[in-house]
């Protein structure tokens, strides 16, 4: 059984470093995953929140800790193994029966990398929503100009912050609607 009444909107922060060198050397893990609700007939957006996931491998940089604002301490404090964080969210998400949609392929092919490698099940459906690739057949662009930039053309603003899951998320939330009311 499939539900068409809500969209799962997730946005993904993995570890990451300053230079393609420092990225070469290490491995990219998941420290957030940000999600809420898009319900279809309103527009309303609802219980967006933050899944703080412990890297098992990579340690968060002082790089990828300025962008996002997350720290190995917080994960340390805040954080739960991957396995556990996606259990929770196909409970609270119901996220077998919903399609999914993030801006990009980042989110979608970070999240299945990671699982066939840790032997995680992924609770997300196959039929993901590329919100960024929908903005552009939909709107006529060329070539993708990021989200923020993106609301601006449509007239909303980025609320939150950027590089928080829960705000990216809400915020790829909030465009998925305007393209889909078009």
């Amino acid at each position: 059984m499939v539900l068409y009444d809500k969209i799962i909107v997730i946005d993904i922060e993995a570890t990451c470093w300053e230079t393609k060198e420092e990225t070469l050397l290490n491995q990219r893990e998941i420290i957030e995953i940000g999600v809420c609700k898009l319900i279809l007939s309103s527009g309303k957006i609802e219980n967006k929140q933050s899944f703080y996931i412990k890297p098992e491998i990579s340690q968060v940089s002082s790089f990828c800790s300025q962008l996002t604002g997350i720290t190995n301490e917080k994960l340390q404090i805040e954080g739960t193994s991957l396995e556990k964080a996606l259990k929770k969210i196909n409970s609270r998400y119901s996220a077998k029966y919903r399609t999914f949609a993030g801006y990009g392929d980042f989110d979608q092919e970070i999240l299945e990398q990671e699982c066939k490698a840790k032997a995680i099940e992924n609770p997300f459906r196959n039929d993901y929503l590329n919100i960024k690739t929908l903005f552009n057949l939909v709107y006529l662009q060329e070539k993708p100009q990021g989200l923020l930039k993106e609301l601006e053309l449509i007239g909303e603003s980025f609320e939150g912050k950027n590089h928080n899951g829960a705000d990216d998320a809400y915020n790829a939330a909030k465009l998925l609607y305007k393209v889909l009311q078009r």
